[in-house]
This record gives C-alpha cells, structure tokens and sequence, in this order.
C-alpha cells in the first residue's frame, strides 16, 4: 500500500533502513546538550473552533488548546564502526545551526555546549529545534499554517580535532564550511520530525600545507543522497501505536519470529508491528521494498520500550512517550556479532492522543509530504471513555488500514495481516464525503482537512457512512 513516491525515509530506505543503518536518535548522549532554539517567525493567538459533538478529537495541543511547536531532531549520524577515544580517532564539533523555510523565516539554535562528534565511530548526536507551525498566520491568507516546510539547511562544523598517540590536533579553520544544503524538512503541530546528516572522517581532510581542513563535499554528498536526489530527505518519527491483542491470531500480521504481532504503529511515512507486553520485540516495514511473497524480507529488528515518568524539581511527575529502537550487526566487527543502534523514536497509544472514540473509529495520518494521499485506519472496538473522553479502556476486535485519496475520492482498506507483505487480498473500497476544517468549514484542501465523512464502505461490524478525523492538531 505505498503512497505515490512515499518510502520509509522518502526516498533513502534501499540506503539506509534496508540495511538498518542509523538515521535517528532520541534522548541519546548530547542530545540537545544544553541547546536551545530561538524562532525568529512572529506569532499570533490560536484560531478558535472545534471538532465538537460526537467527531473524536486529536489531542496534539498543549493543555489550553494553544498549538504546541512540531520538533525537528537533527540527527547527526556518524560511522567509522569504533567507539572511544583512541589513536587516530576524529571528532568535529557542531557549530550555530539554522534552517530555512519556503517564505525565507529562520529558525535557529544556540548552542551552549556545542556537541562533540565523532567522525569516524557509530554516535548519535541529536541537535533538537522547536518550530512554530499553527501559531503562525500568514498575511496573504489570514490562515494558520498546516504544516511548515523547510528547504534549507546550514551545516557549520566549528573544529576538527584528531588524536595521536601522544597529541592532539585541532583545526578551526575549515575550507568548505558553512553551507546551505537543500532540504525538504516539514513540521507538524505537536509531532516530531527527523533530519539525519551523516557525516564521518572521509569529510574532513587535513589540506597539504597542515594549516587548515578542507571540507569534501563530494563524498558528503554521496552519503547523504544529494548526488541521486536534489535534497536530503526527512521524516516523521513519532508512532501512534494500537494494541491489537485482541484480534484472533489468524487476523495479526507476523513476527519474523512467527508469532503474531500484538502492535501496528503508524506515523504517516512509516509503520512498524511489535510484540506485546511492556518491552520486547519491535520490527520496521521497509515500504519501498515490500515483498508479497517473503514477508520476512520487508522486517527490521529492533527493541520497544515501555512509557515512563519523569520527575522534575516541582515533584509533580510527567509522564514519558514509550520508545523504539532498531538494531543492526556493528560493521566493525569481523564476525558481525556485536549490535549497534541503528534508529531510535518514541511511540504514544492512541487512546492517549485520541478523546471521544466510539465503537467504530478512523484516523488518517499526513505523511511529509502533506499532499492528497494519507494512511488510514478503520477499527472496531469495545472502549469506556471517562467524563472528558479519554479512553479508559478500549480492545480492538478489526483492524484494516490503507490508503484515502483525497483528490480522487477514494479509500482503500485491507486486513492488517497484510502489512508486512502489501497484498491486496481482501481490499476493500470507500468513497471520501465531505472534508471539514478544524472550524467545521467545509474544504477541498488536504493539508486543512482535520475530519471528514466517508461513504460507501461495505465492511462487516462497520457503519456504511460515518467520520474520520485526521491525526494533525
């Protein structure tokens, strides 16, 4: 079920998730490390309006139903395959960085402690930056904005330092840097998005005289797919999970273990099946190299981790989304039997992000292309909502998913056993109604579609006509 030219990663999964390598990292070492984002863009109040009665509602606001900035996770991915400080290692650090979007506002981040990489072994560095998304109102539109794309981003590498035995060696200047590299990183409301840049020793040379490092823009290139495709491509990495327990085994998509998935995660770019229970087993679908008839072949491994609490100075916990991780075997190990990680994220339920929910639900998920086509799901299920709505228990008995155009009208549903192969064996199909705004409004546009009504779905324990809301805030 692949959307137009959507992958796992737009366009790098045979680079990188066929292959597990590492794209993303969240609450690694020096993530963040004492950076903060400054966001030049003015702001204005919240537009008012609701999806109220009956239509579920898409908690993706802060508690007073003001918009919470999307977040961009600069994934600084380095590989060399060896961990440490050692002879002959290399580190860079991270300068000012900023992005640009398509009407020229900069966001930037300051950094108070500049992290430290190391160019030529497996880290994680994540740079995070907060982006005001529906706060903005545009002049010529008087409209908020759905989404916010940015198409530029400043790469800037303050110091080069290589270790010897017995010295150091440092160079701060570094012919090449900064430059403005093309982007296509778009944020969400309330969401998370990540922009991996792989950088590693083979960047950085030091030039004939020894008196300056010349940054090679070729090889960067190269690694990060700016010499087959014209920008660096990003992604949305937070998973909205459901538990699907409670669905016969002959109905669940399968492990690579064989044992039938209790899990389906769906970001919009992405989805993933796990076991059940509080940690175990996680594995990613690559979408780009679905095989029908070996579904093993389409799996990722990777660990799931529960939810948890933080608790800060004020003693009143907070609670935390849970997290995912892929694994891949550590290229500097000759016999391939080390693990390293290779992707990290977070995961919330949907009963957590999602009030109002009745006995038969539908969401759909923008992808980072925010265009007609969006995933979608359709379950029925047994769930108690508490005075404010929210879930206090819910158990799915169906599951499908699939794909809604919007332009064309249309909705393609399958049983989610097939997820892991994309057969479209029992597919069945719907029509889109009308589409509303996050006013009530009646709209054509895609990215200003909060519900909609569907029709024309023949599907048994479901209602022929009826609503899905779209997972945006």
């Amino acid at each position: 079920m692949l959307k137009g030219n959507q992958s796992v990663l737009n366009g790098k999964t045979t680079a990188i998730l066929a292959t597990a390598l590492a794209v993303l990292a969240i609450g690694c070492a020096g993530a963040g490390d004492g950076g903060s984002s400054t966001d030049t863009t003015t702001t204005s109040t919240t537009a008012t309006g609701s999806t109220a009665g009956s239509i579920p509602v898409v908690d993706l606001g802060k508690s007073d139903g003001s918009p919470k900035p999307g977040q961009i996770e600069l994934s600084y991915l380095t590989g060399q395959g060896r961990a440490g400080l050692a002879a002959g290692d290399v580190t860079a650090t991270i300068g000012l960085t900023d992005i640009t979007d398509t009407v020229g506002r900069t966001v930037s981040i300051s950094l108070g402690s500049p992290p430290r990489v190391q160019l030529n072994g497996y880290q994680n560095q994540i740079l995070r930056i907060n982006t005001e998304v529906a706060s903005i109102i545009e002049a010529d539109t008087q409209q908020r904005l759905n989404s916010r794309l940015f198409l530029s981003y400043r790469l800037k590498v303050d110091q080069v330092q290589y270790q010897s035995t017995d010295s150091t060696s440092s160079y701060t200047a570094i012919a090449g840097l900064p430059v403005n590299l093309p982007s296509t990183i778009r944020t969400f409301a309330g969401r998370y998005t990540v922009q991996p840049i792989f950088v590693n020793d083979s960047h950085f040379a030091v030039n004939d005289e020894g008196s300056a490092v010349n940054f090679n823009k070729t090889q960067f290139d190269q690694d990060n797919s700016l010499a087959v495709q014209p920008r660096l491509p990003s992604h949305l990495s937070d998973y909205l999970a459901f538990d699907i327990t409670g669905l016969p085994a002959a109905d669940k998509p399968k492990l690579s273990t064989g044992e039938p998935a209790s899990r389906i995660f769906l970001s919009g770019d992405t989805y993933s099946i796990s076991q059940g229970g509080s940690k175990g087993l996680f594995e990613a679908i690559d979408r780009n190299n679905l095989s029908p008839s070996v579904p093993n072949d389409n799996l990722i491994e990777g660990r799931f981790a529960p939810p948890g609490n933080l608790f800060p100075a004020t003693g009143v916990p907070s609670s935390t989304p849970g997290t995912y991780s892929l694994i891949q075997p550590d290229p500097s190990d000759p016999f391939l039997v080390s693990r390293i990680t290779s992707l990290q994220g977070i995961w919330r339920n949907y009963t957590q992000m999602v009030r109002y929910m009745g006995g038969t639900f539908a969401i759909s998920f923008p992808s980072s292309n925010d265009n007609d086509e969006q995933d979608i799901v359709f379950i029925k299920q047994t769930v108690t909502n508490d005075s404010t709505g929210r879930a206090t228990s819910a158990s799915i008995q169906a599951f499908y998913y699939g794909v809604v155009n919007f332009s064309a009208g249309t909705i393609r549903l399958y049983p989610v056993k097939n997820i892991t192969s994309a057969s479209i064996d029992g597919e069945i199909t719907a029509s889109v109604g009308q589409q509303y705004t996050k006013q009530g409004v009646v709209t054509n546009s895609s990215p200003a579609t909060r519900y909609a009504t569907y029709k024309d779905l023949n599907l048994p324990g479901f209602p022929s006509t009826g609503t899905f809301v779209v997972y945006r805030y």
